[in-house]
């Protein structure tokens, strides 16, 4: 993957190159069909990445200053909202996994949070087993208080590139990336409505 991804670079700057700064219809579309194609290639190649890294042994990353850092990242981007945020900081689970991809899952999940809620947030981790086979697990979940999503809507959130409303920035890839990673660590993601009406996102991942 990273081989194809560096032979595919080159050709792709070119093509991006020579159609920038042209007007008409035709370099337009090259443009964005250029722009899209980079972006696949970096997808998939953080997904080889990904699916290699959960393969090593013995990796692991502590859960709370991972979910803290990001929630004090977050609380300073939305500083003009007023969001009380409810985190109380498990002391002892360790997500069994890269430190970058559990930063990478939460972090898109809490960015979804912040952009959505109305004025709370609230992320609980515990520890819990899958009885089948018994695997050790994580649960992680978010809540927030905003308009939430109907039953029918909560699939197509997770499909890579929905945007179920243009009102909010982004690609549409947030909630899609995290379905990816919690795929490739063997875990289960589930999305429903919180307690306080809005959305919640439900996680299950390995923990060490």
């Amino acid at each position: 993957m990273g081989n194809l991804a560096h032979a595919l670079k080159t050709p792709l700057s070119v093509i991006a190159n020579e159609a920038e700064g042209k007007t008409g219809k035709f370099p337009r579309l090259v443009s964005a069909q250029a722009k899209i194609m980079d972006e696949q290639v970096r997808l998939y190649l953080d997904r080889a990445r990904m699916a290699a890294s959960s393969q090593v042994l013995g990796v692991a990353s502590d859960v709370a200053p991972a979910i803290s850092g990001i929630l004090r990242t977050l609380s300073r981007i939305h500083i003009d909202r007023t969001i009380e945020v409810e985190f109380d900081p498990p002391a002892d689970i360790r997500f069994k996994g890269e430190k970058h991809d559990f930063e990478e899952l939460v972090g898109n999940v809490l960015d979804n949070a912040f952009k959505w809620t109305g004025s709370k947030v609230k992320v609980s981790v515990t520890k819990t087993v899958v009885s089948e086979p018994g695997i050790k697990m994580l649960h992680l979940v978010v809540d927030d208080d905003g308009p939430g999503l109907a039953g029918d809507m909560r699939l197509e959130a997770l499909q890579r590139g929905r945007r179920l409303d243009e009102t909010k920035p982004g690609s549409g890839l947030g909630l899609s990336i995290v379905t990816e990673l919690v795929d490739i660590y063997g875990g289960e993601i589930k999305l429903g409505k919180s307690e306080f009406g809005g959305l919640q996102v439900e996680i299950w991942l390995p923990r060490a």
